[in-house]
């Protein structure tokens, strides 16, 4: 099992940073967008017959911004997190409202998610938007490694002072040389995903002084797991 910790240090002055730059990127992609509404009304009033799939480049162009503009969120969550608004949280109702939420992924990907709740689990503090955040994360990581018909488990376990909670999918696991880069910010092997699902989640639950860790097989499966406290508050 593996556990990645992460320094703080630093921290502040790359978020302003950060919030600058994107800002910075933002404004030009919002005239882009403007420029291209002009553009579509200007060429419906000249009603050419032959526009040689022009509307069609214009749709592309406006799903690339849109894309950026995606990607540009994803980056100001991850490096502006606000502080945990610490409450008593139960896990395993957090977990069955991430099970509710990811249904439409999951049903897309004909892939099945359960629950395995261990009984009379003591209640933690913590964050519960931010802590349901995080396992979604690793959930909706886990049905788009799934192949159709598998199986995604989510589960809660107690162990000791920790309260384990896991999501456990049937993919083909992750190979020996991705799993030092799996939290790094912008690492993806999919094209079309920006790579900041688990560096966010990781985030989260530093905040939480809890631990993250993974196991993976290949072939056969990877398993992440979110580990918090029951007792010492953020």
């Amino acid at each position: 099992m593996l556990i990645f910790m992460q320094s703080q240090r630093g921290i502040l002055p790359l978020r302003a940073m950060t919030r600058g730059i994107v800002q910075r990127v933002r404004n030009p992609l919002n005239a882009l967008q403007l420029n291209l509404d002009n553009l579509d009304d200007e060429i419906a009033e000249l009603k050419i017959e032959d526009n040689k799939g022009i509307p069609d480049r214009l749709k592309r162009i406006r799903n690339a911004i849109a894309e950026l503009d995606s990607l540009l969120c994803e980056v100001l969550r991850l490096t502006d997190l606000p502080k945990p608004q610490i409450t008593t949280v139960d896990a395993n109702a957090l977990l069955a409202e991430v099970e509710t939420f990811s249904r439409a992924a999951s049903s897309k990907k004909d892939v099945t998610v359960k629950l395995d709740l261990e009984e009379r689990l003591p209640a933690i503090q913590a964050d519960p938007v931010q802590i349901k955040q995080a396992i979604l994360n690793v959930l909706l990581n886990a049905i788009d490694a799934s192949p159709p018909k598998g199986c995604i488990t989510l589960a809660t376990e107690l162990e000791s002072d920790h309260l384990t909670m896991s999501v456990t999918d049937t993919g083909e696991g992750i190979s020996l040389d991705h799993r030092d880069h799996i939290f790094k910010p912008f690492f993806s092997t999919k094209e079309a995903c920006a790579g900041l699902g688990l560096p966010l989640a990781l985030e989260i639950v530093k905040m939480h002084r809890g631990e993250f860790s993974f196991k993976s097989e290949p072939g056969k499966g990877t398993t992440f797991f979110i580990s918090l406290p029951t007792s010492t508050r953020v």
